[in-house]
C-alpha cells in the first residue's frame, strides 16, 4: 500500500475479518445562523476502544468504521472536578476552546462533563439478570470463560439488598439461576461454574427471558438491568431487528435497561451491540482481557 489511506481500503475489503460494524459518515458542517440550535451526544461507550486496541494488539490496522473518536476519548478517567456536594445541578462542565491544529482559521472546542460521584453506601439495591450468550460460537478461550470470570467479579461486589438471576440462551433460552440474594455467593458461583458452549443462537429468546425475570423481580427506586454478555452472532430467531429494538426501547422506558457487553473476535455484531445497548438506555463495552473485564464490572 502506497499509503495510510490504501491500507485502511485494503483492510476493509478484506473477507478474513466477519465483524460486522456500522458504517460511520461524517457529519457534514452545519451554520449557527441557520441551526442556532444543536445537541451534543454525551456517549458513555468504550467499545470501539478496545476493539482497535486488540486488533493493533494482533497486528491488524483497524476498519475505518471500527474507530468511533469519541468512545476512543470516552475510554480514560480524566479526573474532572465532580459538582460540589450541594450542587443544584447533578453535572459540573468544563469549556475549553483552542486552535485547530490541521485548519488554523478553525477552532476546537472540549467540552467535559462530570457528574457527581456516588459513594458505595449511596449506591441504589440492584436487581440484575445476567443474559449469558452459551451458544457454540462462544466456545473460545476469549468467550464464555471471560463471561464468567467476569460475572464472578461483578458478583463478588454486591451486597445484601441486591438480586442476580442468570438466563442462558442457545438454541431455546433456559433459567439457570432464579433470581437470588447477592449474598449466597456459593450459588451464584456454582451456576457460572456449571456453564458450556454448545448450540445455535437464539438472542431474542433469551432477552425476552431476561427482561421478564427482571420485571417479576423489579425493585422500585432501585437499579433494574439486564447485562447481555455475547460476541452478538444472533443468527435465531426473528429475522426482523425492529421487533427486539422496540421490546428493548419499551423496557428501558419502564424502567429496566440494558447493558452490552461484547466478547471474542471474527463475528462479533458490533452494530447490533452498539444499537440494542442505545435503545436499551445502558452502556457498551467490549471486553478483550480479564484485566478489561475488571475495568469495566
Amino acid at each position: 500500500a502506497k499509503n495510510v489511506h490504501d491500507m485502511f481500503r485494503l483492510l476493509d475489503e478484506s473477507p478474513a475479518d466477519g465483524d460486522r460494524f456500522e458504517p460511520i459518515i461524517e457529519n457534514p458542517f452545519t451554520s449557527v445562523r441557520e441551526h442556532p440550535l444543536s445537541t451534543f451526544s454525551i456517549d458513555v461507550d468504550t467499545a470501539s476502544y478496545s476493539k482497535v486496541r486488540q486488533m493493533l494488539n494482533a497486528g491488524r490496522l483497524p476498519r475505518p468504521d471500527a474507530v468511533r473518536a469519541e468512545e476512543l476519548i470516552n475510554y480514560f478517567d480524566y479526573q474532572y472536578e465532580s459538582p460540589v456536594a450541594d450542587a443544584q445541578h447533578p453535572f459540573a462542565a468544563d469549556v475549553t476552546i483552542t486552535d485547530c491544529p490541521w485548519k488554523p482559521e478553525h477552532r476546537l472546542a472540549r467540552v467535559a462533563i462530570q457528574g457527581k460521584r456516588l459513594q458505595a453506601e449511596q449506591r441504589p439495591a440492584c436487581n440484575l439478570v445476567f443474559l449469558l450468550d452459551t451458544s457454540g460460537s462462544m466456545n473460545a478461550a476469549n468467550k464464555l470463560p471471560l463471561v464468567i470470570d467476569g460475572m464472578k467479579m461483578l458478583a463478588k461486589q454486591l451486597g445484601e439488598n441486591d438480586r442476580v438471576a442468570i438466563v442462558v440462551y442457545a438454541g431455546s433460552a433456559g433459567m439457570v439461576l432464579e433470581s437470588t440474594p447477592a449474598s449466597k455467593k456459593k450459588k451464584i458461583r456454582r451456576a457460572l461454574n456449571n456453564l458450556s458452549a454448545g448450540g445455535s443462537t437464539n438472542g431474542e429468546a433469551g432477552i425476552q427471558l431476561a427482561y421478564s425475570t427482571a420485571r417479576d423481580n423489579f425493585i422500585d427506586g432501585g437499579v433494574n438491568r439486564v447485562i447481555l454478555c455475547t460476541d452478538g452472532d444472533f443468527n435465531v430467531g426473528t429475522q426482523d431487528t425492529g421487533d427486539l429494538v422496540r421490546l428493548i426501547k419499551e423496557e428501558a422506558s419502564g424502567g429496566i435497561f440494558l447493558t452490552a457487553l461484547g466478547f471474542g473476535m471474527g463475528n462479533h455484531n458490533d452494530a447490533m451491540m452498539e444499537r440494542i445497548s442505545g435503545e436499551g438506555n445502558g452502556n457498551y463495552a467490549f471486553i478483550d482481557t480479564a484485566n478489561e473485564a475488571k475495568k469495566v464490572l
